[in-house]
C-alpha cells in the first residue's frame, strides 16, 4: 500500500513539475517575443534616422563644396568619395552607394530653374525602401528654405522612379514643394500594387 502511495505521489509530483516547466517555457517565449518586437522597432527607427542623417549630410556637403561655382557639372562619385561628401558606411563595391536597407542610392544632376542651365541642381534617390519608411519620410517636414536648398521630394511605388506628386525634373525654384505629403497620399503612392515585394523609392531635389 505504501509503495502504491509512493507511486501515485511520484506521478503527481512529475505532473506538477511538467506544468511548472511548461509555465516557465511560456514565460520565456513571451519575453523573447517581446524582445524581438522591441528590437525590430528599434532597428526600424535606427534605419530611418540613418536615412535622414545621410541625406542631410550629403546635401550639406555637396552644396558647401560647390558653393563658389555656378554648376555641379564636375560632380561624380569619385569626387564625392575623395572629398568626403558622403558617409563611408554608404560605400558598397565599385563605389556604388547603399542605403541602410541595402538598396541603391543614386545622385543625378538636373536644372534648378525651368529652361535654365543644366547641372544647377542635384537629385538624391533612395531605392528599395520598405513602404513604412517611405511613408514616414513622405510625411516629414523637410524645411524647404533657401539655406537648406531643398526644392522638393517625390515618392515611387514598387521601387520605380519617384514621380509623385510630380517628377522632380519638373520642380524648380519657382514652384518648389513646401509641404509634406498627407498620410493617404504617402500610403497610396509608396506601397504600389505588388504585395509580394512592396518596396518604395524616394527622391530629394536640391539646388
Amino acid at each position: 500500500m505504501k509503495e502504491k502511495n509512493k507511486h501515485i505521489l511520484a506521478k503527481e509530483n512529475f505532473g506538477r513539475s511538467m506544468i511548472e516547466v511548461l509555465g516557465i517555457l511560456a514565460i520565456i517565449a513571451a519575453l523573447s517575443t517581446g524582445a524581438l518586437v522591441s528590437y525590430s522597432r528599434a532597428m526600424r527607427r535606427h534605419n530611418l534616422n540613418q536615412v535622414i542623417h545621410q541625406v542631410a549630410l550629403m546635401s550639406t556637403n555637396i552644396r558647401a563644396f560647390y558653393a563658389n561655382v555656378d554648376s555641379y557639372e564636375s560632380f561624380d562619385m569619385e569626387t564625392a568619395v575623395k572629398f568626403n561628401m558622403i558617409s563611408e558606411d554608404m560605400l558598397g563595391q565599385d563605389q556604388f552607394l547603399l542605403n541602410p536597407y541595402k538598396g541603391r542610392v543614386r545622385i543625378t544632376l538636373d536644372r534648378a530653374v525651368q529652361d535654365g542651365p543644366n547641372n544647377t541642381a542635384f537629385i538624391i534617390t533612395y531605392y528599395d525602401l520598405p513602404t513604412e519608411a517611405c511613408v514616414m519620410l513622405a510625411q516629414r517636414d523637410w524645411a524647404f528654405d533657401e539655406k537648406v536648398g531643398l526644392l522638393g521630394v517625390a515618392v515611387g511605388e514598387n521601387g520605380e522612379e519617384p514621380n509623385f506628386p510630380n517628377p522632380l525634373s519638373e520642380v524648380f525654384t519657382v514652384n518648389k514643394m513646401t509641404a509634406p505629403l498627407t498620410m493617404n497620399d504617402a500610403a497610396e503612392h509608396c506601397s504600389g500594387d505588388n504585395p509580394l515585394h512592396p518596396r518604395s523609392s524616394f527622391s530629394w531635389k536640391y539646388f
